[in-house]
């Protein structure tokens, strides 16, 4: 970078080069979007057999590369960006430094010095000659000096200094670009999804200036105050702080679900390839020491395992996001992902910003990541159900949400700690959604399992006003609270059932097999009791053996449970059971 070459820029090109790179980066979006939702699911609807089984393979990786190229090219952005903001910036010094210099009848020469007349105290005096600076050199003194010496100094020195930020600019922004691109063979590998990270720390770290004209979202902000940051953004400033705060926009109640989706979908690939390849590393080490690993390290082999188990709860989040029209469900949106201790995962079967109905159903003791599928399959269940029994024209939405440590054991499940923790977080979500949602209002209903009834209980307890508008209990030990008047709803919008079977739901008052406390049920009244003052539908029994079954039984297909569970979240009373006059 010289005094030519900043004289003669034009940010803007850069700034157009962006517009474009963002562009490629939502044309990838879109395509991902468009294989996802309607190539692939039109395909499994009209064929079958190997040859489908192959392509939707391809398919898959496809989109994988897609999504590469949105992030990669999101990237590649605002980094353009923010090399044209601090080009700016210095070009703009260079052109005020080269205009004062005119006014003041210097004349700027073409490598960037400054040429200065002779002068003379007064006139037929004693000339002093004029003569040439260059930038960085230092102001002199004395007698016998031409004060139009450093005047020119002066402006010299701007210029160079001018010159010297677009050079660094340039110097810091030239290796990041180039590091922005993929490798030359056909295949996004976990390595190149890993460093996907390295290059969005490095480009936000250099984009610091350009990052500061963008507002951040509130430190700890409220749905409403998350949205209004949101709105409060340009298309392009969204486009820009998603594409550098990918894994944060996707934690932020209130924001769009599609703009979540979209940040939970990069954090799922990322922590997939993290765990894998630092399960590789691991395994390498492994059979360094011993090639079968049958001398290996306890510590080592404990964290392999530990990684199996956070890897195959990702894997059943991306084969349900995968599965997107297949048996009737919709696309899919992830709304939260970590494996932090055993993993977090918040799903949503439908758009809830666009539902007429949203279930957000919460699951109870020894739910994890490493088995989350079947919770999913739950969510799904009941969407295709209120589905088949509602009215055609309304859309639905149904979520999974596991954003609180569930208890694994009977230790913690017999104690309210973790409910305690939960409940706050789900009433963040919650608000987010009504937050987030567009139209009339939706129909909301918050569905608590076993040990989940309590975290939806204690929600309900806390706020006057809860984010819902009916609650559902099934296999419920108690929602903390003895009395359906205490949840903040109508005693009319909450419904509680159990199967006869059902051991956790069915746990005795008085009896020494209780094992949560003496003569009490352990998290109070047994919501489907008519002194609970709440609705009672109906369940089918199910079987008394193995001990617990009966106990998950409440989304078998075409059952009774899933029935009524459907109907009340249409806003409709049940089939079965207790019906209120």
């Amino acid at each position: 970078m010289d005094y030519a070459t900043l004289k003669d820029l034009k940010p803007s090109e850069f700034e157009n080069a962006a517009d474009g790179y963002r562009e490629v980066s939502n044309m990838a979006s879109q395509a991902k979007d468009q294989l996802n939702n309607q190539v692939i699911p039109g395909m499994q609807k009209s064929l079958e057999g190997e040859a489908l089984d192959a392509a939707v393979t391809q398919l898959r990786e496809l989109s994988k590369n897609f999504q590469y190229a949105q992030v990669e090219c999101g990237l590649i952005s605002a980094a353009l960006n923010a090399l044209a903001l601090e080009l700016r910036t210095a070009k703009v010094k260079l052109d005020l430094a080269v205009d004062d210099a005119g006014d003041a009848n210097l004349k700027v020469r073409e490598d960037g010095s400054v040429s200065y007349s002779a002068w003379s105290e007064k006139p037929g005096g004693t000339s002093i000659p004029g003569g040439n600076v260059s930038g960085g050199n230092s102001l002199v003194q004395g007698p016998g000096i031409n004060p139009n010496h450093n005047v020119a100094q002066a402006y010299a020195s701007r210029i160079a200094e001018a010159v010297k930020e677009a050079a660094e600019a340039d110097a810091e922004w030239a290796p990041k670009l180039r590091n922005l691109k993929a490798d030359d063979d056909p295949t996004v590998s976990h390595r190149d999804w890993a460093d996907t990270q390295k290059d969005m720390r490095g480009t936000r770290k250099g984009a610091g200036d350009y990052m500061d004209l963008i507002l951040e979202p509130p430190k700890d902000g409220t749905p409403q105050e998350n949205a209004k940051w949101w709105k409060a953004l340009s298309e392009e400033q969204r486009s820009d702080y998603v594409s550098l705060n990918l894994a944060t926009v996707g934690t932020l109640d209130g924001l769009p679900s599609e703009v979540r989706d979209e940040g939970n979908r990069y954090v799922l690939r990322t922590s997939t390839a993290d765990l894998e390849l630092e399960r590789a590393n691991l395994v390498g080490q492994r059979d360094m020491l011993s090639p079968n690993g049958r001398y290996s390290v306890s510590a080592t082999t404990g964290r392999i395992k530990d990684i199996d188990k956070k890897l195959a709860g990702l894997e059943q989040v991306q084969e349900h996001l995968d599965s997107a029209g297949k048996k009737d469900v919709p696309e899919l949106y992830l709304l939260g992902i970590d494996n932090e201790k055993n993993g977090h995962a918040i799903i949503s079967v439908g758009n809830p910003d666009g539902a007429d109905n949203v279930t957000t159903y919460v699951p109870g003791m020894n739910t994890k990541l490493e088995t989350i599928g079947k919770d999913i399959d739950r969510a799904e269940s009941l969407y295709s159900q209120s589905v088949a029994m509602g009215d055609p024209d309304k859309k639905y939405a149904s979520l999974m949400w596991l954003d609180y440590d569930a208890p694994q054991n009977p230790v913690s499940v017999a104690q309210e700690k973790l409910a305690d923790q939960g409940a706050p977080v789900l009433n963040e979500f919650l608000d987010g959604l009504q937050v987030s949602h567009q139209g009339e209002p939706a129909h909301d209903t918050l569905l608590g399992h076993s040990y989940g009834s309590l975290v939806s209980g204690k929600m309900l307890s806390g706020d006057e006003t809860p984010p819902v508008d009916a609650a559902i209990f099934v296999g419920s030990p108690g929602v903390g609270v003895d009395r359906a008047d205490d949840l903040n709803l109508s005693p009319d919008s909450v419904w509680a059932g159990k199967s006869a079977n059902d051991v956790v739901a069915g746990l005795p008052t008085r009896t020494i097999y209780n094992p949560w406390s003496w003569g009490e049920r352990p998290f109070g009244v047994d919501p489907t009791a008519p002194e609970f003052g709440g609705n009672r539908f109906g369940v089918q029994d199910g079987s008394k053996w193995p001990l617990f079954s009966a106990h998950s039984l409440y989304w078998d297909e075409n059952s009774e449970s899933l029935k009524n569970m459907a109907l009340i979240v249409n806003g409709e009373y049940p089939m079965s059971g207790t019906v209120p006059e």
